[in-house]
């Protein structure tokens, strides 16, 4: 059974409270569903221009639509960084074209960081603050500079779907403690990421997740095609459903490119490995990629064994040393065991 994620509870009072700002509600399916396919439209035909935050049916497309998706990938990174300890020692997050503060939200409700946000357009910080009156931030900016920067050692740079906007991160965000890099999950932004991922361990980062090892990704070295990224099986609301029926879009499941890194280094991994492929079906066997080292390397059931499983992509698992390796197939013998999911 694959575990379902949503977006925080909390939420749905907010969206419920700002729809109705705008003389809509969530039962408004057809209403809902033409704003975001205007703002879909709008980024198909103007892919290299800003958010229109100023027309109204992107604020809601994004309240209704886009909030909901990235906040669920965003539990699920949030998940995972404080499993792995990665927010010890940290207490301000400085949110870097924060939109409608989507990882700050998230954020929030799982470490009592506090927050500053960069964001361009004055709208969304009208609107998280009339509706998301559970969530509050220190400051709003327009612009930032690296003299503004209060602590940097205990300092969490967020660049969550801003990266496509930059060239590189700017100076003042290598001078922060840590980063959380949220990407979409395409070829181009996934290999961006990785190229990336090396910049930063050659500046001295070390990766918290998802890698469990600092070598070069092979994803990356021995591939052209491939590129890291988890997936997310959404449980949706009914409201969101009913929205869905209304899209040529739909999202049963959400995928993204992530990186947590910090110049602290992350505790030890002993024989554990990450699941980062989809389990294939192939002639006498079944495969899924891992990842524990700069080999790519396949956990392979064999069929002839009798053993069946199917592990969730994004998985940390036990890696048993006694598996048979045969070119790049680790041969199971028995269960893998699921560390966490």
């Amino acid at each position: 059974m694959q575990k379902q994620w949503s977006y925080p509870a909390s939420f749905e009072a907010s969206l419920t409270q700002a729809l109705e700002s705008y003389k809509l509600s969530l039962q408004d399916s057809k209403a809902l569903a033409k704003c975001v396919l205007a703002l879909s439209d709008y980024f198909i035909h103007k892919p290299e221009d800003q958010t229109p935050w100023h027309e109204t049916w992107a604020q809601v497309a994004y309240l209704c639509y886009y909030l909901p998706l990235n906040a669920t990938r965003l539990r699920r990174i949030a998940a995972e960084a404080q499993a792995r300890g990665f927010f010890r020692g940290l207490d301000e997050v400085i949110d870097f074209g924060a939109g409608l503060a989507t990882a700050s939200l998230v954020l929030s409700e799982v470490h009592p960081f506090k927050f500053r946000l960069i964001e361009r357009a004055a709208e969304p910080q009208k609107i998280i603050e009339t509706f998301f009156t559970q969530f509050k931030a220190e400051e709003w900016q327009r612009t930032f500079s690296a003299p503004k920067l209060k602590n940097p050692l205990k300092t969490l740079a967020v660049f969550s779907y801003s990266l496509t906007e930059l060239s590189t991160l700017p100076e003042w965000a290598l001078q922060c403690e840590a980063l959380m890099l949220v990407e979409p999950s395409t070829q181009q932004d996934g290999r961006k990421l990785l190229e990336l991922r090396q910049k930063l361990l050659a500046q001295g980062y070390h990766v918290w997740a998802p890698c469990t090892h600092e070598g070069p990704c092979p994803l990356l070295t021995q591939s052209k095609h491939d590129w890291c990224h988890d997936r997310v099986h959404f449980q949706a609301p009914a409201w969101f459903e009913k929205l869905e029926e209304q899209l040529p879009m739909k999202n049963r499941t959400l995928t993204m490119s992530y990186l947590l890194m910090r110049k602290t280094a992350p505790p030890k991994m002993t024989n554990l490995a990450r699941v980062v492929g989809d389990h294939l079906e192939e002639k006498g066997k079944d495969r899924q990629l891992i990842c524990r080292s700069s080999e790519r390397e396949f956990l392979a059931w064999m069929h002839k064994t009798g053993l069946r499983q199917e592990i969730p992509r994004g998985a940390l698992i036990e890696t048993p040393e006694a598996l048979q390796k045969v070119s790049n197939e680790l041969r199971v013998q028995s269960e893998i065991k699921i560390v966490e999911d």
